[in-house]
Order: C-alpha cells, then sequence, then structure tokens
C-alpha cells in the first residue's frame, strides 16, 4: 500500500488533492496522510515511509522548500510534487530533487499524467527470479527480495515471504540482481533499495526491522543511489 502525504496549510487544498485519489484509485491501494504544516509532515516522515508527498510551497515558515531538504537531509527519498501559486520557485525545486512542480489547483490530467509516470520511474519492476534451494526451485518477484546476505558458507535470501538458502553462491546473486536496485552496504550483503526505510552511516533498516551494517564509505553512494530510485 502506497503512504501518500498531503502537507498544505490551506484546508481546501488538501482536500482537493484527497478527492483526485479517492475518484481514481481503489482504497486498498493507498493511505492519505495529511499536515498543515511543515513541522507534522517531518515528525511523520520518522516514523512513515512514504512513497509520494505533495507539499506545499508557500506556507509559513519553514517553507516547503525548507521542508523538503529536512526531509532529505534525514533520509526520506520520497518523490515530491510542489504546489504552488507562483512560478517563482522553479529553479529552487529541483535543487532538492522535486519530481514535479504543480499549480494549483492541480488538474485531473496533469494528477494521472504525475501518477503514471511516478509508477513507471520509482515503483520496482515485477520481474521474477529463480531460486534453487535443497528443498527445489522458487520463482519469486524480484521486488520481494528485502536482501541477500552470505551466513556461515550459506546465501540467505531474506524475503517478505520468508527466508530461503539459495544453493547458488554469492557471486551468482552480484550478477543476476540488477546493480540500480540491489546495492551492497557491507561485505557479504545485497539490499534491495526499495526496502531501505532509514539508513546512516553506521546501520540501515529495511522492510521487516531489519538492521544490517553499512561502511562508512558507502554512505553517500547509498544516498545518492537512493535519490535516483
Amino acid at each position: 500500500m502506497w503512504q501518500i502525504a498531503i502537507c498544505d496549510d490551506q484546508p481546501a487544498a488538501r482536500q482537493q488533492i484527497a478527492a483526485l485519489w479517492q475518484k481514481n484509485f481503489p482504497a486498498t491501494q493507498y493511505q492519505l496522510h495529511t499536515y498543515t504544516n511543515g513541522q507534522e509532515l517531518l515528525q511523520a516522515a520518522q516514523t512513515t515511509t512514504f512513497a509520494l508527498i505533495y507539499l506545499d510551497i508557500c506556507m509559513p515558515e519553514p517553507n516547503g522548500l525548507a521542508i523538503a531538504q529536512q526531509l532529505r537531509d534525514q533520509n526520506c527519498f520520497a518523490a515530491v510534487i510542489f504546489l504552488t501559486n507562483y512560478n517563482d520557485y522553479l529553479e529552487a525545486g529541483y535543487e532538492v530533487q522535486a519530481f514535479r512542480y504543480r499549480f494549483k489547483p492541480l488538474a485531473e490530467d496533469l494528477f494521472l499524467q504525475d501518477i503514471a509516470a511516478w509508477q513507471k520511474q520509482y515503483q520496482p519492476q515485477k520481474t521474477t527470479v529463480q531460486i534453487t534451494t535443497e528443498a527445489g526451485i522458487y520463482q519469486l518477484a524480484l521486488q520481494d527480495i528485502i536482501y541477500v546476505e552470505i551466513v556461515g558458507r550459506k546465501v540467505q535470501l531474506v524475503t517478505t515471504q520468508g527466508t530461503l538458502h539459495s544453493t547458488e553462491p554469492m557471486q551468482h546473486w552480484e550478477q543476476r540482481l540488477p546493480a540500480s536496485q540491489f546495492l551492497t552496504p557491507y561485505n557479504k550483503i545485497l539490499v534491495n533499495l526499495a526496502h531501505v526505510k532509514f539508513f546512516d552511516q553506521t546501520k540501515l533498516i529495511t522492510t521487516g526491522d531489519y538492521q544490517l551494517p553499512i561502511s562508512r564509505r558507502k554512505y553517500q553512494q547509498f544516498k545518492d543511489a537512493m535519490l535516483k530510485l
């Protein structure tokens, strides 16, 4: 389920975005979170992994641009769609990796274009991989793999469906899994960026609240890769 945030100090603007979601997508596909100011959003982002954030630029201080920068600083990599009545902030918006910059009220055709583009760019590909284990062969969606690691002499795949022990060596998975989606935070570990909820210079936390080590030299690489998702 997508976690969608709408942050705007104007009730009508929040209601208009919410109405577009309610009209065009089933309620089982998303969960809306609405906030009246940036501080509420920043606090919520510490415990909720947002996929998409609608953020008003012209709010009382701190404005939307400052909030977006703080979100990036605390490793929130949700796609951000800025909402405004002015075009003065267009260049600054892209400095914080804004996904889109839209005027209010958001037109329905542009709303649908944005969601289609966002799904294509940000949502994991539904590619399947074959996993050979001692018990047999499994087919698993790539997006369901949380991380891969070597435990003892065995390769372990931790997935949303459970843990599997592969008979293929780690080298097989390093070559098989797309480098744009899986990175090595530490020796003998591959992690799916789509499942990273939080990371700093010493650790990362994934879906399922698994905590994995990250080397300091990998921190910037991870940060850059998350912004490109």
